[in-house]
């Protein structure tokens, strides 16, 4: 009976996975990048990759990206570029949700297109820096739904932004999950080198293919993250040069948040350090699986 246990365990083991990654970007790669001879170049080949290290990792069984805030022009067509060039095109579609009753209607579940049947949300830069960005009123319905979006990526679905940090309300979802945490854009403040950018060791994981020079083509960048608490279940991805205080020294500050290594637990929570979380169902197929092997002794 100890040896079937063990067995059992071990296959549920085997059947596990991370639930779905995030990306959280202060780059607006939608809007510095282009495509050249089928190649997706600078930003729009980092957003290819995002989108190819997001897919794999999500485990909630839909492969449907929702843009909310894609209203065309370049935002637009950096994702369906950065999209159509990857690897995921085969079997990943795009749609984009750009009317507040949509958008509302995406987070309530009662939309044709909803977060019951989405596998990743995407994001654009804001409209102040990229064309046909996302607004301030679709931010403001992102940010009163805070908490559905963590429960979204909790359930294994994937989440990819790109720079909101020139907005007034922008990232107001992300502080509201995470309290102490604070986006600083470029529009005052510390002095940074806009062109430089480095790409971590959990970056390198998470992006194959992407080094600093890559990254750094795809610039100027917008924003950096800081927190008085933590990063909950995110770390630095990609990092840059900002000035610490007035004619303090250069410290490198998260450009770049993400799920490092495998996958992220939530927004919020970190994936157990070891392990997996088991996919939906994998726990009551073990309970299942034992009762009938009880059943079983019994009869005999």
């Amino acid at each position: 009976m100890k040896k079937l246990l063990l067995s059992m365990a071990l296959s549920v083991s085997a059947l596990s996975a991370y639930a779905g990654p995030v990306i959280i970007a202060g780059t607006d790669a939608d809007d510095h990048g282009s495509v050249s001879g089928g190649v997706n170049r600078t930003g729009w080949f980092f957003m290819q990759r995002a989108l190819e290290n997001i897919a794999p990792q999500v485990t909630n069984g839909s492969t449907r990206i929702v843009c909310i805030g894609c209203n065309g022009s370049t935002a637009s067509s950096a994702l369906q570029s950065a999209l159509s060039l990857s690897s995921i095109a085969p079997t990943w579609t795009s749609v984009s949700l750009t009317s507040t009753t949509d958008i509302t209607n995406f987070f309530n579940g009662t939309g044709t297109v909803n977060v019951n049947n989405t596998g990743m949300v995407y994001m654009p830069t804001v409209d102040s820096n990229v064309g046909g960005g996302i607004t301030n009123a679709q931010l403001a319905i992102v940010n009163a739904n805070a908490a559905a979006l963590n429960t979204f990526v909790g359930n294994g679905g994937g989440l990819f932004t790109q720079e909101q940090a020139n907005s007034n309300i922008g990232y107001g979802w992300l502080s509201t999950l995470l309290p102490g945490l604070s986006a600083r854009g470029d529009n005052g403040g510390p002095d940074f080198d806009s062109n430089t950018l480095t790409v971590t060791p959990a970056g390198l994981a998470a992006f194959p293919g992407l080094n600093d020079t890559i990254i750094s083509s795809a610039t100027p960048w917008h924003a950096w993250f800081t927190t008085t608490g933590n990063f909950g279940g995110l770390s630095a991805l990609v990092t840059g040069p900002v000035e610490s205080g007035p004619g303090g020294a250069i410290q490198q500050q998260p450009v770049v948040l993400g799920a490092s290594g495998a996958g992220g637990g939530s927004i919020t929570t970190p994936p157990p350090p070891t392990g997996s979380v088991p996919l939906p169902g994998t726990l009551a197929l073990l309970g299942l699986g034992l009762i009938a092997f009880s059943a079983k002794r019994r009869a005999a």
